[in-house]
């Protein structure tokens, strides 16, 4: 009887202790169930945006190409980045990606019209395109805040890092360089051989130029297990000519306007020179430093033409060559590149606002103007 009475308490004490551990536990446990819930149903939503925003052309099939365009302009009905004259998967429209710089002088879709054609009330999110590695000077700085190129007379050298995203070096990485050059009277471009970068991921390369130059501008394409990038670079960093025009390229046509609305000397466009995907540089257009090729101070656009089928080339970048002042100088020829968006291959924009809380990030490799791009997707719940 005794027995049975002692079985009975340590049955309801071990009932007892089960049950609390239950209460304990199974809120932490629904918790976390929760938690991996959420956090892939953040996932699926990230990956159907990614997908709208590389896969989808958009509505209009050509909203990218519009001009003139506003950042909230009602014409867009869909958002979509995709090329809609690619069958292809991820090859994107360059102008569709433009539409994301935020300094583009001829206008970019605003964050918060962006959110409302991806349907995305209730989240934020950050995108990005970026080479698909680092080129850099030798202490890792950015080619835009320091120039790798030192001119000695006729002499030119310069020095270059090729890295991973991550920062590794990349040794056998194969560079090509274009020099385009001018003395401020003589023109002159040359296509320097193919060199390679050493185990720690450094390029050096010396040549004697035709002339001593004031300013150059070096196309470098550098490709790693056959995928290639372009970066564009200039002599002096401190000295180069800014002021004389920004270059803008939508569909077939080249647009140049003003930086800032200080009036300076009339300037004459002498060459247009497109250095395409391959690297391969041409005169495009000549200009007669008549009144057609004139931009004079009095709006913000000074000067356009258009190309027929330029496009469809896949320019890059664009180098000019006017016939301007420079202050202290006098009147000479003057190189300007551009667009200056890519001038580091569609570089390093970012677009959207850092994350604030829990966040998935995905990665694509893309393809725009037949160069590879990483995109990224940053996406949270606000």
């Amino acid at each position: 009887m005794v027995n049975a009475v002692y079985d009975h308490i340590i049955a309801i004490l071990v009932v007892g202790s089960i049950f609390v551990s239950a209460v304990v536990m199974l809120p932490g446990m629904s918790f976390m169930n929760l938690q991996v819930v959420d956090q892939q149903q953040l996932r699926n939503t990230a990956l159907n945006v990614f997908n709208a925003m590389l896969l989808d052309s958009g509505e209009p099939l050509d909203w990218g190409s519009m001009d003139p365009f506003c950042m909230n302009d009602p014409r867009v009905k869909r958002f979509g980045l995709a090329s809609a004259q690619e069958s292809a998967f991820y090859v994107l429209d360059p102008d569709k990606v433009q539409r994301l710089v935020l300094d583009n002088p001829l206008n970019y879709i605003e964050y918060d019209r962006l959110r409302e054609l991806l349907q995305l009330q209730g989240y934020g999110f950050k995108f990005r395109i970026i080479p698909p590695f680092n080129v850099t000077n030798l202490d890792g700085s950015s080619l835009t805040n320091k120039s790798p190129i030192t001119i000695i007379g006729q002499e030119l050298n310069y020095a270059i890092k090729v890295t991973y995203l991550h920062g590794a070096p990349i040794p056998n990485a194969l560079v090509k360089t274009t020099l385009i050059y001018t003395d401020g009277l003589n023109l002159a471009i040359i296509t320097r051989i193919l060199v390679q970068t050493d185990a720690l991921g450094i390029c050096r390369d010396t040549t004697t130029l035709k002339f001593e130059p004031k300013h150059v501008i070096a196309v470098l394409r550098v490709t790693v297990a056959n995928v290639a990038t372009l970066v564009v670079t200039f002599s002096n960093l401190a000295t180069w000519p800014n002021d004389i025009a920004k270059i803008n390229f939508v569909g077939d046509t080249i647009i140049r306007t003003t930086p800032d609305p200080t009036p300076i000397d009339a300037r004459w466009v002498d060459s247009i020179m497109p250095v395409y995907s391959n690297e391969n540089v041409e005169f495009l257009y000549n200009g007669t430093r008549r009144n057609n090729d004139k931009l004079n101070y009095g709006s913000f656009r000074v000067w356009q033409k258009d190309f027929r089928g330029l496009r469809n080339l896949n320019p890059t970048v664009f180098v000019f060559s006017f016939w301007a002042v420079i202050k202290g100088e006098g009147r000479r020829e003057v190189l300007v590149a551009g667009p200056y968006q890519n001038l580091m291959g569609y570089t390093i924009f970012e677009y959207g606002v850092s994350p604030k809380s829990e966040s998935v990030a995905l990665q694509r490799s893309v393809i725009i103007s037949d160069m590879t791009y990483t995109a990224e997707l940053i996406l949270w719940k606000e």
